[in-house]
């Protein structure tokens, strides 16, 4: 998969028809994003990525 923001992931429903792939991206998260505050391993997958 492409690397994109998780913003434009959900907006585009990959939480509902990849809930795997979706989980993929979040799990060990090590940054969260300071605009929509979701989380992920790694910081280009956010908008305004900072480290946890």
């Amino acid at each position: 998969m492409a690397a994109k923001k998780l913003c434009t992931l959900v907006k585009k429903g990959l939480h509902k028809e990849d809930p795997e792939a979706y989980k993929e991206l979040l799990r060990g998260a090590r940054y969260a994003c300071k605009r929509c505050g979701r989380a992920a391993a790694r910081a280009k997958c956010l908008c305004k990525p900072t480290r946890l």
